[in-house]
């Protein structure tokens, strides 16, 4: 759906209920090596291969819910563990993906919490369980300083090790589509920015990206790394964005004009403005719309 800024798709309440079973959890397996190299290594796949259905062949009978593990990786710009949690939906098993998967950013001066405390995995298992969009893996990275707020994109940024340390390590170790139509983006605030950032950079990696409240008011980034000039360039960009803001959020102007520039490149855009400030009951109200955008049906990681 394409949409002006001043559009908004509702969500509709989902009631949580539990189905079924569960395997045990796997272990996530380090990948050799943490290279430092400018390069990007997450490769898109062959377009022709057939994308995979994680719900065809889905367990029968599952009685627990869904789970999230805490872990770390290797970091590969800064060389140092880093924390993350991984949302795992109920059933989930390695042999009956690959899974889509949704990057979620957390905002400043937060950690890899922010989401979980927010409720993000009770959206999505909500949403899982009803049928409204299939199982999915939600990755929720803590972004180190001084990467989170002093680097702005390209080499020895958190861009990098978004696309060199974070994915390449969940997708060795957890049953996660490596297809680009399958991984989704998404931030608060200064998260916000990053995954505009990646994700308006790089739609070989993500097919969709979303932010919320992202801070581009207050953002200073060389030209190239500036979401605003990115979607104003040539291209290409992602096939949708999701944008959300709170009514008398300060970041509420800059995310609008966003809107407004990817619209008319031909971006499907989605903004979505609901009650409250740069604040938690603002992006709470958002998490269900947001996923219904990057996950229901017709979305690229349907």
């Amino acid at each position: 759906m394409r949409s002006s800024s001043s559009s908004a798709r509702l969500a509709i309440c989902l009631i949580l209920g539990l189905t079924a079973g569960c395997v045990a959890p796997i272990e996530a397996r380090t990948p050799t090596g943490t290279p430092r190299v400018s390069s990007l290594r997450v490769t898109p796949p062959s377009s022709s291969t057939p994308a995979p259905s994680a719900t065809s062949t889905e367990p029968a009978i599952c009685r627990s819910p869904g789970r999230v593990e805490n872990g770390t990786y290797p970091g590969v710009v800064l060389q140092e563990p880093i924390p993350y949690r991984v949302y795992l939906p109920p059933c989930y098993d390695p042999g009956f993906g690959p899974y889509p998967t949704l990057y979620a950013l957390h905002g400043k001066p937060f950690d890899d919490s922010h989401w979980d405390d927010l409720g993000l995995d009770e959206a999505a298992e909500a949403g899982i369980v009803a049928g409204n969009w299939p199982p999915f893996l939600i990755v929720m990275p803590y972004v180190p300083e001084p990467l989170l707020s002093n680097t702005d994109g390209g080499p020895g940024s958190y861009e990098q090790e978004l696309l060199e340390g974070l994915i390449p390590y969940i997708e060795s170790g957890y049953a996660s589509d490596p297809r680009p139509a399958s991984r989704a983006v998404t931030g608060i605030s200064r998260g916000g920015v990053w995954a505009l950032e990646a994700g308006l950079l790089h739609p070989e990696v993500f097919g969709s990206v979303a932010a919320l409240s992202p801070a581009l008011a207050v953002n200073q980034p060389r030209p190239s790394y500036n979401p605003l000039e990115i979607a104003s360039g040539p291209g290409p960009l992602p096939r949708q964005v999701f944008l959300g803001a709170g009514e008398t959020d300060w970041a509420r102007g800059a995310t609008e004009r966003l809107a407004g520039i990817l619209g008319e490149g031909g971006t499907e855009v989605i903004t979505l403005i609901v009650p409250g400030g740069h604040e938690a009951r603002a992006w709470e109200a958002t998490l269900r719309p947001m996923l219904e955008a990057l996950m229901g049906p017709g979305s690229p990681g349907a």
